[in-house]
């Protein structure tokens, strides 16, 4: 189709689903192609665009504000940058991490890159040449799970561990405020409220905390719900909500001033929850899991508004939703990026 327009209609339409705009407008003036027998799709699927030949398991994704990018963090240590529209390679891999990489992240800008890897670093990069911009930060021992930029300025980096602590770090210089202490356990998630003035943190201890960035004195919490960990955790873009997902196989949205339930639990995933994020009109959740399926759901009453969504052939690590909530990028342990 990209090297002969003519195609559009002589070899993809008669592939397009019948209730589609474009097959009844075109169908009738093309009466001589060719005709699918059986098979023929009742609606156009999900799965826009699948990146292959990631490197190793992908372990973390993130999309860029504007949607045009996507970085993962691999098990081989490297961290790779795609066009989020083509698939194409849009940098050479970022090397420099001994192990394995668990989360990325981009700047709001999106010229920076965060990293946090098993060789207990976290590691600044220019998103468009693969340049260290900051020395490695070092202060976890010994994993670093979660990383996040501050969500206006980007000045400010969030990053949980294995140690069970949270540290606040200069984007620039590396200076830290913490470590944040309270968890039990390893924290698997954190990030930023909207206006940088929170942090939440959800942990292998079943909790879920939200701390003030400045001063690390926890302002919620622990919220106590879950019946195991907490692999992630979201604010919602009014700041007021929070949701999480956990090795319990469930999905729970809070309050996150007061840490009472404003919704959930949702329960149709049949195995943990890795991932969950909400739309950025804060109506709908995504949530990916380990079950190998991706999920949407209404954020208030819990019900299913769009999938499961198949494709994946092995534990779904990581969803976004894309700028305009139109699209979600997911990764996993098949070594694909699907859209």
């Amino acid at each position: 189709m990209a090297k002969s327009a003519p195609h559009v209609y002589l070899s993809a339409l008669p592939f397009a689903p019948t209730p589609s705009s474009v097959y009844k407008h075109y169908s009738g003036l093309f009466p001589r192609i060719l005709h699918v027998e059986r098979g023929q799709l009742s609606h156009w699927p999900s799965s826009e665009m699948v990146i292959p030949n990631v490197g190793g398991r992908i372990l973390s994704i993130a999309l860029s504000q504007d949607g045009q990018s996507i970085v993962s963090g691999s098990e081989d240590g490297t961290i790779r940058v795609w066009n989020a529209t083509t698939g194409e390679t849009a940098a050479v891999p970022f090397t420099g991490h001994t192990h394995s990489v668990r989360s990325v992240a981009f700047s709001p800008n999106g010229q920076r890159i965060v990293s946090g890897s098993d060789d207990g670093t976290i590691r600044v990069w220019n998103a468009t040449t693969g340049e260290t911009a900051a020395v490695p930060f070092a202060r976890h021992t010994p994993s670093v799970l979660s990383v996040a930029f501050s969500s206006q300025d980007g000045q400010r980096i969030v990053s949980g561990s294995s140690d069970g602590s949270i540290h606040v770090w200069n984007a620039t210089t590396g200076e830290t405020a913490g470590p944040f202490t309270g968890h039990m356990d390893s924290v698997r998630s954190v990030a930023f409220s909207p206006n940088g003035q929170l942090i939440v943190s959800g942990s292998d201890d079943e909790t879920i905390r939200v701390w003030k960035a400045t001063t690390g004195e926890t302002t919620a919490g622990p919220f106590t719900g879950h019946t195991s960990s907490v692999w992630s955790v979201a604010f919602s873009q009014d700041g007021q909500r929070i949701v999480s997902g956990s090795d319990d196989g469930t999905i729970r949205v809070w309050k996150a001033t007061t840490g009472e339930t404003a919704a959930g639990p949702f329960t149709r995933h049949t195995s943990s929850v890795l991932s969950v994020a909400f739309s950025p009109n804060g109506q709908r959740i995504v949530s990916g899991s380990s079950d190998r399926t991706i999920r949407v759901w209404n954020a208030t009453t819990g019900e299913t508004a769009a999938g499961p969504f198949t494709g994946h052939m092995a534990s779904v690590w990581f969803v976004a939703f894309s700028p305009d909530g139109q699209r979600i990028v997911s990764g996993s342990d098949d070594r694909t990026i699907r859209v």
